[in-house]
């Protein structure tokens, strides 16, 4: 008989009630959310560029811009943990979307370069 141990379940992954994940503009509002706290004119170029976003590969290269800016006027820590939240938003957007596929990213979101 085998018994299921704690320790080999499969790592949970989060899991959004919300419909509204699945709507590129909530993805897009996560990022926003994500500069709120910073004033720099670089936050206002970003932000426009954001409005212009028309797919998850759009989004995708403006993170790396959005991570620098947040460690800059913050930490790096606080960065990664702003980073891994989208991350994890922009994965379940991917995953549960009809017209978008995971494969369109250069790499898998939750990688930072």
């Amino acid at each position: 008989m085998f018994f299921k141990l704690p320790w080999f379940k499969k790592s949970r992954t989060h899991q959004y009630q919300d419909t509204q994940v699945l709507e590129l503009d909530f993805v897009i509002d996560e990022f926003r959310a994500m500069l709120s706290d910073i004033d720099d004119p670089q936050r206002y170029r970003l932000q426009a560029a954001l409005m212009v976003a028309q797919n998850p590969k759009d989004l995708w290269f403006l993170r790396s811009k959005v991570f620098n800016l947040i460690s800059k006027h913050h930490c790096e820590s606080v960065a990664r943990k702003r980073i891994t939240g989208l991350d994890s938003k922009l994965q379940f957007f991917l995953e549960h979307h009809p017209d978008y596929s995971p494969d369109e990213l250069p790499t898998k979101p939750g990688v930072l370069h």
